[in-house]
C-alpha cells in the first residue's frame, strides 16, 4: 500500500467521525427544540436554523450532489480490495496509527 492509499483510508476515518459529530449535534438540537416547545417557548428561528444546517450537511455529504473533499465509497472499496487482504503488514500499521490517535 502506498502512502496515498493509506492517507485515503485515514481521511475516510476522520470523515466518519465528523459525520457522527454532526449527527449528534442535529439530534441534540432536535431534542433541545422539542424540550423548549414542551415548556411553551416558541423559537421559530431555531427550527429554521436546524433545517438549514441539516439541508447543507446533506448536500455536502451526498455522493451524488456535491462531494467536496470527501472520500468516495468506490475509492475506499478499491483500496480495501487491492491492499488490505493482500498485505497483513498494513493491518499492523493501521492498528499502530489508530492507537496513537
Amino acid at each position: 500500500m502506498n502512502e496515498g492509499d493509506f492517507q485515503l483510508v485515514m481521511r475516510a476515518k476522520r470523515q466518519i467521525h465528523r459525520e457522527m459529530a454532526l449527527r449528534s449535534f442535529l439530534i441534540f438540537g432536535l431534542v433541545f427544540s422539542a424540550a423548549l416547545r414542551l415548556i411553551g417557548v416558541e423559537l421559530p428561528f431555531l427550527y429554521l436554523m436546524l433545517f438549514i444546517f441539516l439541508f447543507v450537511s446533506l448536500i455536502f455529504s451526498s455522493d451524488l450532489i456535491a462531494n467536496f473533499g470527501l472520500v468516495s465509497k468506490s475509492d475506499l472499496i478499491k483500496v480495501i480490495e487491492t491492499h488490505i487482504h493482500n498485505d497483513p503488514e498494513i493491518l499492523t500499521r493501521y492498528s499502530n496509527s489508530n492507537s496513537r490517535a
